[in-house]
């Protein structure tokens, strides 16, 4: 387990809030070590050890768990949780001005790689199954940037679809606007390899890609549903250059509603393959 280090409180919410377990437990004897906390809040102690280091905060329920443990005052640790759920996605613009871009949204992605579960619905082809020409496309047609920020964006966005590969990968339900597969983002040759990799994507077990036909009522911003290795959930919203990312049951709930509403509706996997086979040819001709 990584050392304790020094951690200045006014360096972010994640390292302020870290600073207050961390104090909270040491003020309550010697006997609270790490381990001991995770006991009583039913984790680990490495966990423990990140939230203390301010690398990666508590959910809504662990922050309530930790409050119990060590005595904090209530909502203490849950409204800075809720602070870094809440933060809204600032504009690709000012996230490529920055130096590490992991910063978009970072509650949602962070969460994401370690999700079990992934539902979601999509007015664009989602960054985990996208190419990087089509994602370079998207960028060029909705950011300002010069070359090298949009190339360090897309090395980025598919660095992040390792999670993919790896040996226990998330189980992925995604709903997808057929509109987005036939708007041509990059050129006709993008979108026939974009459409070309969801059919590969869509025969491994654990990636079911149904889409949404152009004539039926769709929703008007995309939405993923993670579910978490402790069985909690999030949901993650996301408009032009805003986003948000919570974890209250209720919002949960609400979208989860609305994805099944939309899973209804959408053609099935069959079906699904053999019109993204038509688009594909479209693309070609």
């Amino acid at each position: 387990m990584p050392g304790a280090k020094e951690l200045d409180p006014g360096d972010s919410i994640e390292q302020y809030l870290g600073s207050m377990v961390r104090e909270a437990r040491l003020a309550l004897g010697r006997e609270w070590t790490q381990t001991y906390v995770a006991a009583k809040v039913f984790s680990s102690g490495s966990r423990i050890s990140e939230i203390e280091r301010g690398e990666d905060p508590p959910d809504r329920d662990l922050a309530r768990k930790l409050e119990r443990a060590l005595q904090l005052p209530r909502d203490s640790l849950v409204n800075l949780v809720q602070i870094l759920n809440q933060l809204s996605v600032r504009s690709y613009a000012k996230v490529l001005s920055r130096q590490n871009v992991r910063n978009y949204a970072k509650t949602y992605m962070r969460r994401q790689l370690e999700a079990t579960a992934i539902h979601e619905f999509s007015i664009v082809v989602p960054g985990l199954l996208q190419t990087g020409a089509y994602a370079r496309g998207a960028m060029e047609a909705g950011l300002a940037g010069d070359a090298a920020q949009i190339d360090g964006y897309v090395r980025t966005r598919l660095d992040r679809q390792v999670v993919l590969d790896r040996a226990d990968p998330p189980w992925m339900v995604i709903v997808l606007d057929e509109a987005c597969l036939r708007r041509e983002i990059g050129g006709r040759q993008v979108m026939r390899e974009q459409v070309e990799h969801l059919l590969a994507m869509s025969e491994r077990p654990h990636v079911n890609i149904q889409l949404l036909p152009a004539s039926s009522a769709s929703v008007s911003g995309s939405f993923a549903l993670l579910t978490l290795p402790q069985g909690e959930r999030g949901a993650y919203t996301e408009g032009f250059v805003t986003g948000n990312y919570t974890e209250e049951p209720t919002d949960v709930m609400r979208f989860q509603r609305v994805h099944d509403l939309l899973l209804q509706v959408a053609l099935g996997i069959r079906a699904s393959r053999e019109l993204m086979h038509a688009i594909a040819k479209e693309h070609a001709a």
